[in-house]
């Protein structure tokens, strides 16, 4: 994925002040958010981009979602193909979260709830990307397999963000949910849903559960996942 799209997940790196990149993009509060590499490699995804998309929040009033809307606002700063909306606010148990829907509202299936931050960075980015168009390709086997599926399936991922092993869940299954109506992939950061934790005794990560079933463990490629959805 990272030679693909030339995105490589960075992990917060506390620098000296001669260390730091001499362009960055900031929180309010002075904290960086993308180096110079980032921002390049952005810039080159955004202007693959077909469609603009937006970001819609639904907040609560912890400070992970005062993190979550200044994340979005700074990343939609980056380009015209990106606007945030404020959808709603109150005390959901799936608040905070961000959706992905076209310029017209329609709904792409792709949420993400938490911070798309560590090893998930490129995940969102790579989701945003199926999302607006083209998208990753996908082999023609892949792809009608995908097209076979007619009905509604919910695609719960519970990650961390220092997991190595979730970006190939989180990108399949957003691949999927970006190419058909009938699909919805919703990734949980655990560290803020604990509730989720304990409802479907999550022991490792990641952790999958489809149309509210028995969950899975381990990563899966999209064939894979395509396999497991098939038994729904």
């Amino acid at each position: 994925m990272q030679k693909k799209t030339g995105i490589a997940p960075q992990p917060p790196i506390s620098k000296m002040p001669e260390e730091r990149d001499t362009e960055e993009v900031h929180l309010s509060d002075g904290e960086s958010l993308f180096t110079a590499d980032m921002l390049k490699q952005l810039n080159a995804v955004f202007e693959k981009m077909q469609r603009s998309l937006i970001l819609k929040l639904y907040l609560d009033n912890r400070p992970i979602s005062a993190e979550l809307q200044k994340y979005m606002e700074v990343l939609s700063a980056l380009t015209d193909k990106l606007s945030v909306k404020i959808e709603k606010q109150g005390t959901d148990p799936s608040y905070p979260f961000v959706k992905i829907c076209l310029e017209d509202g329609r709904e792409t299936g792709l949420a993400f709830h938490g911070v798309p931050g560590g090893h998930e960075f490129t995940s969102f980015v790579l989701g945003l990307y199926n999302a607006a168009g083209p998208g990753q390709a996908l082999d023609q086997e892949v792809e009608e397999a995908i097209q076979a599926i007619e009905k509604p399936m919910n695609l719960k991922i519970m990650i961390s963000l220092s997991c190595t092993m979730c970006p190939e869940l989180v990108t399949a299954a957003q691949r999927i949910a970006a190419e058909s109506e009938f699909v919805a992939a919703e990734v949980y950061d655990l560290n803020h849903f604990p509730d989720l934790k304990d409802r479907y005794q999550v022991m490792s990560v990641p952790c999958l559960v489809i149309n509210d079933g028995e969950p899975m463990f381990g990563k899966k490629n999209i064939r894979q996942l395509l396999e497991a959805m098939d038994q729904y």
